[in-house]
């Protein structure tokens, strides 16, 4: 063999060896390559198993929440407004008068203490601050409530609930079927005789009776008692006071509008306040 021959051969034994470890070295970076796209696709998942984890567990707290609702105040009545009357017709065809309320919302003030009842005042009506007393206002600011009309206190039922002040009391308290009653300011009508105010029947409209059909009559005896007993009949003003109406059904309720429907009529015109108390008469 001549000398080019034998050079040959020594290059083509050492390409043979190098290439044996060029294969490795490129496995061995492949496999790097493979580890490294392995963790990089663990490390975005864990965030993603993290969340599926924490998911269960914010359901069971959302759950937790839901089943301890607030408890709601109970009173023995609620404030306020007369709208007008109108007609409920039953299934069996009869027509009832029914009188609609708009009952609350209501705001809750602060709870009372006296004679061992537990009772709660609470407020109706927005106003304008110029239309209130100084002392209301004072006592609404230190409870940090906006100024309210009308405030009135009612038995509180469930004595032990927390009061906040400014919590809204609506018309739920009562349900359909109830029996309430109604106070109001009935309607003034000015100075009224005694046919109007007391139902008398009057003197016969007959021959021989002088004008004097709608007259009160006689008022009393003569030497004794020598004066008038005291709650006599007779003309004077009529109405403008406060009157109860007791043992009213309450015939349907809408929550979304606040609205009570109570059968018959209620004291006072359309718009004024109106009292409506769970009836004390079982």
């Amino acid at each position: 063999m001549s000398v080019e021959d034998k050079s040959k051969e020594k290059k083509q034994s050492k390409v043979s060896e190098t290439a044996p470890k060029e294969k490795a070295v490129e496995t061995a970076a492949e496999e790097k390559a493979v580890e490294t796209a392995a963790e990089e696709k663990a490390v975005e998942t864990a965030p993603e198993e993290k969340a599926v984890e924490t998911a269960p567990e914010e359901k069971a707290v959302e759950d937790t929440s839901s089943e301890e609702p607030t408890p709601k105040i109970k009173l023995s009545g609620l404030i306020g407004t007369k709208i007008g009357m109108t007609q409920t017709i039953t299934d069996d065809g009869k027509v009832i008068p029914t009188t609609v309320i708009k009952l609350g919302p209501c705001l809750a003030l602060e709870k009372k203490v006296k004679n061992n009842k537990i009772s709660l005042k609470i407020g109706y009506e927005d106003a304008k601050p110029r239309l209130l007393t100084k002392s209301k206002l004072g006592y609404l600011s230190k409870l940090k409530v906006k100024p309210i009309k009308y405030v009135k206190e009612f038995d509180l039922l469930n004595p032990e609930i927390e009061i906040n002040p400014g919590a809204e009391i609506k018309a739920d308290i009562f349900q359909e079927g109830d029996i309430a009653d109604v106070t109001s300011k009935s309607k003034g009508r000015g100075f009224a005789g005694v046919i109007k105010r007391h139902n008398f029947a009057g003197l016969r409209h007959t021959h021989g009776t002088p004008q004097n059909q709608r007259s009160g009559g006689s008022i009393g005896a003569c030497a004794y008692p020598g004066r008038v007993w005291k709650g006599q009949k007779m003309a004077g003003r009529y109405g403008g006071k406060n009157s109860t109406i007791q043992g009213l059904k309450v015939l349907g309720i809408d929550l979304e509008d606040n609205l009570i429907l109570i059968k018959g009529s209620v004291p006072g015109s359309n718009g004024s306040v109106v009292y409506v108390n769970h009836t004390r008469k079982g």
